[in-house]
């Protein structure tokens, strides 16, 4: 058995289930709302509701693991990214993403006063929305953005003129941080290949490893196209403006990795430089900033009396 092999099998079975989401899983354990050509996801039925926007990748299955952390009756429920399953093209833009995911909130709330949070690059839409809400003259209470603050540096990682080689990185980033070790991704060869050859590398790479053998190299390729159309609308970002209401992030990183600083070069910051100062709360936690996608303890409970007092405060 590789070394790679023995990561895998060596997982808990929080993290492996995170790691097959990030590569091929379709979140069976969601269902999606009842309505006609709906992607917004039932996590808990109830009332208030809180809606998640999810992070780059555009799955929204490991939020079940929040949902101890949701006071109860509150009902959550997460907008997955178009896209997912190859049946449509991914959206493109902040606006776009913000703009559908009201459009289905609408759909089980007509009427505010509305509660939006986002994980990772999901705290953008999480915003615009709430900006776009506000402009509507609904009430928005709530806007929380569970930041992760990985310690990367950010101006040095290829942005929007190369999409796919970012993507890519990205990709091995989070699988190095589920595993706990280096994964040697045919970057390189990935960079010098023709864009329309990239994924494909990535894809075989992936299937070829002992212990990924159950991705489905067709549902990689979806993930990894809603991917870079995530992650070019984050780039591509400018907000228009600030919120009347209050912003408070969640930033999650450990200490000991000295991740516990928010980076103003983080494209996950871009809201904050929109907002004024006095209408911003930033959190800091200390916990492994990862736990926002496996959901693995005991750092998600460190998360999670911080998201439960945000969504306490509101219900006052």
């Amino acid at each position: 058995m590789t070394d790679l092999a023995n990561r895998v099998s060596g997982l808990s079975d929080t993290k492996r289930l995170a790691l097959l989401r990030l590569l091929a899983e379709k979140n069976a354990e969601t269902r999606l709302l009842e309505l006609t050509g709906s992607h917004l996801k039932v996590l808990r039925e109830g009332s208030p509701r809180l809606f998640f926007f999810p992070a780059t990748e555009g799955s929204v299955g490991y939020m079940s693991g929040y949902l101890p952390h949701v006071p109860a009756p509150w009902g959550v429920y997460a907008c997955q990214s178009p896209g997912l399953d190859g049946d449509q093209a991914p959206t493109t833009t902040v606006e776009e993403i913000a703009a559908r995911g009201i459009e289905e909130i609408r759909r089980l709330q007509p009427h505010g006063p509305y509660h939006l949070a986002g994980n990772c690059m999901g705290g953008l839409p999480a915003f615009e929305a709430a900006r776009q809400l506000e402009a509507a003259g609904e009430q928005v209470p709530l806007v929380l953005h569970l930041m992760p603050t990985f310690a990367r540096a950010w101006q040095e990682l290829p942005e929007a003129d190369s999409l796919q080689t970012r993507a890519l990185h990205d990709y091995g980033f989070i699988i190095e941080r589920l595993l706990g070790h280096p994964v040697e991704l045919p970057l390189e060869r990935i960079a010098a290949a023709p864009d329309e050859q990239r994924t494909d590398i990535l894809v075989d790479f992936l299937a070829a490893q002992p212990g990924l053998g159950s991705v489905d190299p067709q549902v990689l390729r979806h993930r990894i196209a809603v991917y870079q159309a995530n992650l070019g609308a984050m780039f591509a970002y400018r907000p228009a403006g600030g919120l009347q209401g209050r912003l408070h992030v969640l930033a999650v990183g450990e200490g000991t990795r000295r991740e516990n600083v928010v980076d103003p070069d983080s494209p996950y910051a871009k809201a904050l430089g929109a907002m004024d100062q006095d209408r911003v709360e930033i959190e800091k936690i200390d916990a492994e900033a990862s736990t926002l996608f496996d959901c693995a303890e005991p750092h998600m409970s460190r998360v999670g009396v911080a998201l439960r007092a945000a969504v306490e405060r509101v219900s006052r």
